[in-house]
């Protein structure tokens, strides 16, 4: 049932024409349902961003003939099309108030387009006026479930919040200031930072460990010395209710919350163990890996859209980090991946090309929608730096995060799609140049240009080149301020660096992931990302992490003997520029044919399958090239310092 999309499907799919221009400043075709059923419909979607990159891919892959598409153009900027498309095609506008006539629209602009199915459903039901506080009212209620206003206690606000947050609900800026209104209010909320914990993840979570914490010392003095009326804190605590208590252990195994050091352990009750940082015994280590073993198998099993995918791989990586760090069930783990990577390589294939039709706002999808979020982000003059550490999976990130948490260290964290094949060459020039592979068809097979394309890109957002720096094949040495760029020259304003000591451990992984694992222990032990991090933000830098692809295990089927007749020779993924020779080579070896989406035209890439490389047969290597979820998903993370306000700044 495609519900509210029917009447957006329906404006479209009649048309004769072979060209349709969209003017969609609701964002409403920027839902991959809708892009689906087009495409099965016999259209194409192109997103017009700008007029250059918009023209190049036109001439390269859309030159109207009779045997083309029926191709839509859309855009959610208000913008004149090219005179020249104007005059064959036919122009039509999109507009939410005609799907949600009772609703005031000015409301309904602000709601994340994710929740417009159950919006739709609630719509229906709505017999209130389209004013702005009324619809506002209902929506809170009806569609976030929040009974704001007969809420009075912490543990109402927890249980409420927990579920917002833990269910990744985006709440409208407008929605938050009606309950930052209402909820401030309240005796019982007085001392509580409202605006911080509704509007972020980030700084809630922080809030709610630095809640445990102080019920865990409550407790052992409790039990210590009996100074403290046991019964206040063994009944009336809020973080004892039940619901409240469920959600914390979920979010403690699946590593969201940082645990505590407690003073003393002797006296932590059972239940209690899943936030406590100890020595963690056998019991505790399998019932963790359980819980995230059967999360990962539900998530699984409904995971249809890219953004299920994006929940995946978070739980992915907690689980595998945990499993390589307490040596727990190669085996299960590798059934359990096997399993992961056979439904997302099929997604993958036949779903992967709706993410190029779908914009940077209001969260990035692919790596080169990150520049334009930075950009979309800073401030007036506000200095920007992105880290991109070289061949990081998410269960490396994990290990990162959980470290860089001992420094006061906090992440608006998100999750963006590798462009493929996985090479370096291919998706971190895509993160530098902030565009699609397809433009940068000459320097696909290098690196040399990301500082032009770098600089290139700013220069198209403003900034001039030399207040923009870039740097690579950091991480390695001995950390010295001097030695980066944008410490070393207080002019500059944008820093784009490469951090590349993981992908170094990756290719020089004896023992596999336990080797980078371990490796990867031992440089972040010699604190060069903390002061890095460190000097940056004290020098004013708004700091981004993230990662142009990541890594996964393969065995190998063989090496494959072509010469010259292939372009590029990955271990997880094979490139011809000629077609008869890309076609005789996926007819005689083990590989998937990749649809080129996005790529040059002569780009053609044979990718190895799960668990695969093309190396000497039986050979054990961890590498990247290919689409499995561990090389496809990586980490985008803003990075925030806590400054002792309990709540980062």
């Amino acid at each position: 049932m495609l519900g509210w999309r029917d009447a957006i499907i329906g404006k479209i799919q009649y048309q004769q024409t072979k060209l349709i221009l969209v003017h969609d400043l609701d964002y409403l075709l920027t839902d991959e349902f809708i892009l689906r059923e087009l495409g099965n419909r016999g259209f194409d979607i192109i997103r017009f961003e700008d007029s250059v990159t918009f023209r190049y891919l036109y001439e390269q892959q859309y030159r109207l003939g009779s045997s083309s598409p029926q191709l839509v153009i859309y855009t959610n900027e208000d913008i004149v099309f090219p005179y020249e498309f104007q005059k064959q095609a036919l122009e039509i506008e999109m507009d939410l108030q005609y799907i949600f006539p009772k609703f005031s629209a000015q409301i309904i602009r602000q709601i994340n387009r994710d929740d417009f199915d159950a919006l739709y459903t609630v719509h229906k039901q709505y017999t209130g006026s389209s004013s702005d506080q009324e619809t506002l009212e209902y929506i809170i209620k009806h569609l976030y479930k929040i009974p704001y206003d007969v809420m009075d206690s912490e543990v109402d606000l927890y249980k409420s919040l927990l579920s917002i947050h833990y269910n990744n609900i985006d709440l409208p800026k407008v929605v938050q200031d009606l309950l930052v209104h209402e909820w401030e209010q309240i005796s019982a909320f007085q001392k509580i930072p409202l605006e911080e914990i509704i509007s972020s993840q980030t700084h809630f979570y922080h809030f709610m460990e630095q809640k445990w914490a102080e019920f865990v010392e409550e407790f052992i003095q409790v039990q210590q010395t009996q100074i403290n009326d046991p019964t206040e804190v063994y009944q009336s605590h809020p973080l004892l209710n039940g619901d409240v208590r469920r959600l914390m252990n979920d979010l403690f195994m699946e590593g969201f919350l940082a645990k505590v050091e407690a003073s003393s352990v002797e006296f932590i009750p059972t239940w209690m163990r899943f936030g406590i940082e100890e020595n963690v015994n056998e019991e505790d280590k399998e019932i963790k890996l359980t819980h995230l073993r059967e999360k990962i198998v539900e998530s699984l099993q409904n995971a249809t859209l890219y953004k299920d995918w994006l929940e995946i791989i978070g739980l992915i990586g907690e689980f595998k980090l945990t499993a390589i760090l307490n040596d727990n069930h190669k085996m299960d783990t590798d059934n359990l991946m096997k399993a992961v990577n056979e439904k997302f390589m099929k997604w993958m294939t036949t779903q992967f090309h709706t993410l190029t039709s779908l914009p940077p706002y209001p969260k990035p999808k692919l790596v080169h929608h990150i520049p334009h979020v930075i950009d979309k982000e800073r401030k007036n003059n506000e200095k920007v730096a992105l880290l991109v550490l070289d061949g990081m999976n998410f269960s490396q990130w994990k290990m990162v995060q959980k470290y860089l948490r001992e420094y006061q260290f906090l992440f608006d964290e998100q999750q963006v799609f590798a462009w493929i094949p996985t090479l370096t060459s291919v998706s971190r020039q895509a993160i530098f140049s902030g565009n699609i592979p397809l433009t940068f068809s000459q320097t696909i097979h290098t690196t040399t240009s990301e500082e032009k394309l770098w600089k290139s890109f700013w220069e198209n957002q403003g900034v001039l080149k030399q207040y923009v720096a870039y740097q690579k094949s950091l991480g390695k040495e001995k950390y010295d301020r001097q030695n980066i760029k944008a410490l070393a020259r207080r002019s500059t304003k944008v820093y784009g660096a490469v951090i590349d000591v993981i992908d170094q451990f990756t290719h020089h992984a004896v023992l596999g992931e336990k080797s980078i694992t371990s490796d990867l222990k031992l440089w972040l032990k010699t604190n060069y990302l903390v002061n890095l991090l460190n000097d940056l933000m004290a020098n004013g830098y708004t700091v981004y992490l993230t990662s142009d692809h990541g890594n996964t295990n393969a065995i190998g089927i063989g090496r494959i003997s072509e010469g010259v007749l292939v372009d590029q020779k990955g271990e997880r993924v094979r490139v011809y520029s000629d077609t008869t020779l890309y076609e005789d080579a996926a007819s005689k070896f083990s590989g998937v044919k990749w649809p080129s989406v996005g790529l040059p035209e002569n780009y053609n890439a044979l990718l190895a399958e799960y668990g695969q490389a093309f190396v000497p047969k039986n050979h054990s290597i961890v590498t990247h090239g290919g689409i499995s979820i561990e090389e496809v998903i990586v980490p985008f993370v803003k990075v925030q310092k806590n400054k002792g306000s309990g709540l980062g700044e």
